[in-house]
C-alpha cells in the first residue's frame, strides 16, 4: 500500500512538473536572415567576422550529383576564419546537404583571412540521389539556420 502511494505522489508530481514546462515561456529562435544569391551577409564565428556573399549555385555540369557554389569571403575583424562546415545546401523539400570535406584547389580559403581583402572560392555539395537544392545555408555551430541565400 505504502509503494502504491508513493508511486501516486510521484505520479502527481510529474504531471505538474509537465504542465509547467508547457506554459513557461520558451526563448524565440530568430528566423534566419534570407538573402538573394549576390547579397553579401556578416557573420561571427570562430573569433573574427567575416563578410559572405553567396554568388550562386549550380550543378557541375558532370551529371554526377555535385553542386558547387562561388562564395566570397572578406575577413572584417579579428580572426577571421572561414568554418567551411557551417555551409549547407537546401532543398524545397528540406532536404539539406552537407559542404563536402577537403581542401579544392578552386575551393575557398579554409585558413585566417587577410582583413579587408576579399578572397572568392568555390564550396561544394553532394546532392548525388536527392533533390536539387535551391539555397545555400549558413548553420551556426549549434545547428541553427543564420543566413540563407537563394533566387
Amino acid at each position: 500500500m505504502a509503494f502504491s502511494h508513493i508511486a501516486s505522489k510521484t505520479a502527481a508530481a510529474t504531471a505538474v512538473l509537465a504542465a509547467a514546462g508547457l506554459f513557461a515561456a520558451t526563448p524565440a529562435l530568430a528566423d534566419p536572415q534570407v538573402l538573394q544569391f549576390g547579397q553579401m551577409a556578416e557573420l561571427s564565428s570562430m573569433g573574427g567576422t567575416i563578410d559572405y556573399t553567396v554568388i550562386d549555385l549550380l550543378p557541375s555540369g558532370h551529371n554526377d550529383g555535385i553542386w558547387y557554389s562561388d562564395v566570397t569571403a572578406k575577413g572584417v575583424s579579428g580572426n577571421a576564419t572561414p568554418n567551411i562546415a557551417d555551409f549547407n545546401a537546401r532543398a524545397v523539400n528540406s532536404s539539406t546537404y552537407a559542404v563536402m570535406k577537403g581542401n579544392q584547389t578552386d575551393g575557398l580559403p579554409e585558413g585566417p583571412l587577410p582583413l579587408g581583402s576579399p578572397v572568392t572560392g568555390r564550396i561544394y555539395f553532394d546532392v548525388r540521389n536527392g533533390t536539387n537544392p535551391d539555397s545555400v545555408v549558413y548553420r551556426d555551430a549549434g545547428g541553427t539556420d543564420k543566413v540563407v541565400w537563394k533566387s
